[in-house]
C-alpha cells in the first residue's frame, strides 16, 4: 500500500512536470514553426530572384547569339569591301598598307614608339568626305595619293621608313608630312557654272593642311566646255563631276570611267560598317559585362539559397527533435494517466481488503472461545448454511470475473500497445507531414499558381487581342474578297469585249497586212529597176524637184536607149569608186592594226624581260639564302639551287644573269629547278636530290623552306615532325635555326626528340585512350620525360596502346 501510494503521488509529480515541459515544448514549437516561416518566405523569395535572374541571364544569351552573328556578318562584309578596295589599288601601296598598320600594332602591343603612334594619322582617303556626286572628280584629281599616309612630320616618315625596312616587309609606302607641305591660299572664283573642289570637301581637322595641298587650286565645273573657259580664263585647273580634266597649260584628259567601283564608295562603305563593327562590339562588350555582373549575382543567390536551406533544414531538425521529445512526454503522460486509474483501483481493494480483514478479526476475537453451533438457532444453523454456499457462488463468480477482467485487461493492454506503437504513430507522421507539407510547400504552390494564373490571364487577354485582330482581319479579307470578285466578274465581262474587238482588229490586221505586202512588192520592184539604172551619187539632188510623170517619160526613154548597151556592166564606175574607198580603208586600217601590233610585241618584250628579271632576282635571293641555311645546317657541306633548261642543261644564279644580258634565255627555256648538294664540301662530288638518302632529303627539304621563308616570310609555320627522318647529328642544328627564326614567326611542331624541346615555350602532350584524343599543356620536364620514355619503347620495340605528342610551340 505505501508503494502504491508513492507511486500515485510520483506519477502525480512527474505528469505535472511533463504536462509544464510539454507547454514549453509547444511555445518553442510556435516559436520555431515562425522563424522557419520567415526561412521559407526568404528562401521562396531566393528562388523567385534566381528564377528571374535566369530568365535575365537567357534574355541576355539570346542578345549575345545575336550580336555574335551580327558582328561575324558584319566582320565578314567589312573584309569583302576592304579587299574589293584593296584589288582596284595598286598591289605595292596595298602590300605597303598592310604592313604599315602590322608594324603600328606591334608599336603598339610592345608600347614603344608611342610619338610614332600619336604622329601618324592614317590615309588620305579615310580623312575627309564629300557627296557622293563628286566622287569621280575627287579621284580623278586625287588619284594614287588617295593611299598617301599622312603624319604629322618628315621625321616621323623617316623613322617609319627605316623600321618598315629593318621588318623586313613589303610594298611602296607615301607619306604626307604635314610640316613640309606647302599650301598656296589664293582665292578662287566662284561661278554659276563652277565652283572650287575643296568647298565640297568635310575633312577631320589634323589632315586639313594633307587636303588641301591635294585639291587646294582645282576648280569644280559642270561640263567640258565650262571647264575649257575657265581654266583659259582663271589660269587654274579643272575637272567636271564626269571626271574629264582640263590643266591649265592646256593638257586634256578624260574617257569613260566606271563609276560602278568607286574607291571614294567603298572607303564611306567601310567607314559605316567599321562604325556599326565598333557599335556591335561595344553593344556585345557591354552584354558580356552584365552577363558577369548576373552570373555574380546569381552565384551570391545560390550562395545566399543553400546558406537559407541549410538553415531550414537545421530548423526543422530542430522542429522535429522537439516533436519528437514532445511525443515521448506524451506517451509518458498517457502511459501515467493509462496505468493511475488500475494503481488506485488496487489501493482501493487493498484498502477495503484491509477493512474486511479487521472487521473479521474483531469477529473472530468476540466469538472466540465460545461454542457457535450451541448457541445458534436451527434456523440461524440453515441460514448460515445456506449463506456459506452462496458465498461459496459468490466466490466461483468473483473468480469467473476476475478472469474474465484479466482477460480484458490483457486486451487492453494489447490495444493500447497497438494504438500507442502504430496508429498513435502514424497519426503523429501524418501530422509532421502535414506540417511540413503546410510549412514549406503550400504557400509556394499557393504563390506558384497565382503567378502561373496571372501569367495565363495575361496571356489569354494577349490571344483574346490576336483573336480579336485576325477576326478583324479576316472580316476585311472577306470583304476585300467580296470586292476583288466583283471586280473579276467585271474584268471577265470586259475581257470579251475585249476579245471580240480583238477578233475584229486581227481580221483588218490580215486585211492591211496583204496590201502591206503587195506595197513591199512594188517597193522591192521599183528598187531593183532603180538599182539596174544604176544612179549617180548627184542625182538625187538633180531630179529631187521634177514631177514624177516627167520622170516616168524620160526613164522610158531612157530604158529604150539603154537597150542597146545591154552587154555593158553599168554599174562600173560606182563599183570603182566605191571599191577605191574601200582599199583606202583597209589601208589605213592595216597600218593601225600594224601600229597596234608592234605596240603589243613591245608590251610582251617588256613584260618578258620584267617576268625574267623577277623571276632572276627571286631565283638569285631564294639561291642565296639557300646556301647560306645549307651551310648553316651543315658546315662541312655545300649546296645551290640550279634552273633547268629544254635541253636538259642546268644554269646557277651567276649564269642565269649572264645569259640574260646577252639576251640567249628566255622564261619559256625554263621547266623547273634543280638543287646541286655536297655534304663533305667536295664540288667535284654534288649530287642530285634523287641520290641523297632520306635524312639528307629532309634535311635539304628544310634548308629551302627556311630559304624561302627568309624571302617570304609567313607569320607562322606548322611542322610535323620534322626531325623525324633527320639523321642524329644535323637535328641540334635544325633546333638552333628555328630557335633563331622564331624571334620573327611563329613556329608550331610535333615531334619524339628532345633536340626541339630545348628551345620550346609552350608545351602540350596528346593523350590516345579508348579512342579518344586528350590534349594538356604539360612542363619541358614533362616532355622530355616522355620522349625518353617514348626512345625506351622503341628500342626495346613494346606494343602501347597509349600514344601521347608533344608539340613545341616556338
Amino acid at each position: 500500500i505505501e508503494r502504491l501510494k508513492k507511486d500515485l503521488q510520483d506519477d502525480t509529480t512527474k505528469s505535472h512536470e511533463i504536462e509544464e515541459q510539454l507547454r514549453q515544448i509547444v511555445d518553442n514549437e510556435n516559436e520555431q514553426r515562425s522563424h522557419m516561416d520567415n526561412v521559407s518566405t526568404k528562401v521562396r523569395d531566393l528562388r523567385q530572384k534566381k528564377s528571374d535572374i535566369a530568365a535575365q541571364k537567357t534574355e541576355l544569351a539570346r542578345k549575345e547569339t545575336q550580336l555574335h552573328i551580327q558582328i561575324s556578318q558584319t566582320r565578314d562584309e567589312l573584309r569583302k569591301y576592304q579587299d574589293t578596295l584593296r584589288s582596284i589599288i595598286n598591289k605595292g601601296a596595298a602590300s605597303g598598307a598592310d604592313g604599315l598598320q602590322r608594324l603600328l600594332r606591334q608599336f603598339a602591343d610592345e608600347n614603344r614608339h608611342q610619338d610614332i603612334i600619336n604622329g601618324y594619322h592614317g590615309t588620305l582617303i579615310e580623312n575627309f568626305e564629300c557627296d557622293p556626286a563628286f566622287y569621280t572628280a575627287v579621284e580623278v584629281i586625287a588619284g594614287n595619293r588617295l593611299n598617301y599616309h599622312i603624319v604629322d612630320s618628315d621625321v616621323i616618315a623617316t623613322r617609319l621608313v627605316k623600321e618598315f625596312n629593318t621588318a623586313r616587309l613589303r610594298g611602296e609606302i607615301h607619306f604626307l608630312p604635314l610640316n613640309v607641305l606647302d599650301i598656296q591660299n589664293s582665292e578662287l572664283p566662284k561661278m554659276s557654272s563652277a565652283s572650287p573642289l575643296i568647298d565640297q570637301l568635310q575633312w577631320v581637322a589634323k589632315a586639313e593642311k594633307a587636303v588641301r595641298h591635294v585639291f587646294n587650286r582645282i576648280m569644280l565645273c559642270e561640263d567640258f566646255n565650262s571647264a575649257t573657259r575657265t581654266a583659259r580664263q582663271y589660269d587654274v585647273d579643272c575637272v567636271t563631276i564626269d571626271g574629264d580634266q582640263v590643266q591649265r597649260r592646256g593638257a586634256l584628259t578624260g574617257g569613260f570611267i566606271d563609276k560602278k567601283v568607286s574607291r571614294m564608295e567603298l572607303q564611306r562603305t567601310i567607314k559605316q560598317l567599321s562604325t556599326t563593327l565598333n557599335k556591335y562590339e561595344q553593344e556585345y562588350e557591354k552584354i558580356r559585362n552584365e552577363i558577369m555582373n548576373i552570373d555574380t549575382e546569381y552565384n551570391n543567390i545560390m550562395t545566399e539559397l543553400q546558406r537559407e536551406d541549410m538553415k531550414s533544414k537545421k530548423n526543422w531538425d530542430n522542429y522535429e527533435q522537439m516533436k519528437s521529445d514532445a511525443k515521448y512526454l506524451q506517451s509518458e503522460l498517457d502511459r501515467i494517466v493509462t496505468h493511475r486509474p488500475g494503481k488506485e483501483r488496487q489501493l482501493n481493494a487493498l484498502l477495503a481488503t484491509i477493512e474486511q480483514f479487521c472487521a473479521k478479526e474483531e469477529s473472530l476475537q468476540s466469538e472466540l472461545g465460545s461454542d457457535l453451533v450451541s448457541q445458534l438457532t436451527v434456523d440461524e444453523q440453515t441460514t448460515i448454511d445456506k449463506l456459506n454456499d452462496t458465498i461459496e457462488q459468490i466466490t466461483q463468480a468473483l473468480k469467473e470475473i476476475i478472469q474474465k477482467r484479466v482477460e480484458l485487461e490483457g486486451t487492453k493492454t494489447k490495444l493500447e500497445h497497438q494504438l500507442a506503437n502504430n496508429y498513435r504513430k502514424n497519426r503523429n507522421q501524418i501530422n509532421t507531414d502535414l506540417e511540413r507539407m503546410h510549412i514549406e510547400n503550400v504557400r509556394s504552390v499557393i504563390e506558384d499558381l497565382e503567378r502561373e494564373y496571372t501569367i495565363l490571364s495575361d496571356k489569354l487577354n494577349e490571344h483574346e487581342k490576336q483573336t480579336d485582330a485576325i477576326d478583324r482581319i479576316i472580316n476585311n479579307l472577306d470583304k476585300e474578297l467580296k470586292n476583288k470578285q466583283k471586280e473579276l466578274e467585271q474584268l471577265k465581262n470586259s475581257n470579251k469585249d475585249i476579245e471580240e474587238h480583238s477578233n475584229e482588229e486581227k481580221r483588218n490586221t490580215d486585211k492591211y497586212e496583204v496590201k502591206l505586202r503587195n506595197a513591199q512588192n512594188k517597193l522591192d520592184e521599183s528598187t531593183k529597176r532603180q538599182n539596174d539604172i544604176g544612179v549617180p551619187p548627184d542625182g538625187l539632188d538633180k531630179y529631187k524637184d521634177i514631177p514624177i510623170k516627167q520622170l516616168q517619160r524620160d526613164l522610158d526613154r531612157a530604158l529604150i536607149e539603154l537597150k542597146k548597151y545591154a552587154h555593158v556592166n553599168k554599174k562600173a564606175l560606182d563599183q570603182f569608186l566605191q571599191f577605191s574607198d574601200e582599199r583606202d580603208k583597209l589601208i589605213n586600217r592595216k597600218a593601225e592594226i600594224d601600229e597596234a601590233h608592234r605596240h603589243i610585241v613591245d608590251l610582251i618584250e617588256s613584260l618578258d624581260n620584267k617576268r625574267f628579271e623577277t623571276i632572276q632576282f627571286t631565283f638569285k635571293q631564294v639561291s642565296l639564302y639557300f646556301t647560306e641555311v645549307f651551310k648553316r645546317l651543315v658546315p662541312e657541306g655545300t649546296a645551290h639551287l640550279v634552273i633547268k633548261t629544254g635541253d636538259n642543261e642546268d644554269y646557277d644564279s651567276e649564269q642565269v644573269s649572264s645569259q640574260s644580258s646577252s639576251q640567249q634565255m628566255s622564261v619559256d627555256d625554263f621547266t623547273g629547278v634543280g638543287i646541286k648538294v655536297s655534304f663533305n664540301g667536295r664540288t667535284n662530288e654534288m649530287r642530285d636530290m634523287q641520290q641523297l638518302s632520306g635524312g639528307q632529303k629532309s634535311l635539304v627539304a628544310l634548308a629551302l623552306i627556311f630559304a624561302i621563308q627568309k624571302c617570304d616570310p609567313a607569320p607562322f609555320y606548322l611542322f610535323d615532325e620534322i626531325d623525324q627522318a633527320l639523321d642524329p647529328q644535323y637535328r641540334n642544328a635544325v633546333a638552333e635555326l628555328i630557335n633563331e627564326l622564331s624571334q620573327k614567326a611563329q613556329f608550331i611542331i610535333t615531334t619524339f626528340g628532345p633536340d626541339l624541346l630545348k628551345y620550346g615555350d609552350k608545351f602540350y602532350g596528346i593523350t590516345y585512350r579508348n579512342k579518344v584524343s586528350q590534349i594538356r599543356s604539360v612542363t619541358r620536364d614533362e616532355a622530355l620525360e616522355f620522349v625518353e620514355d617514348n626512345e625506351g619503347q622503341n628500342q626495346v620495340a613494346q606494343a602501347t596502346t597509349t600514344t601521347t605528342q608533344s608539340s613545341s610551340d616556338i
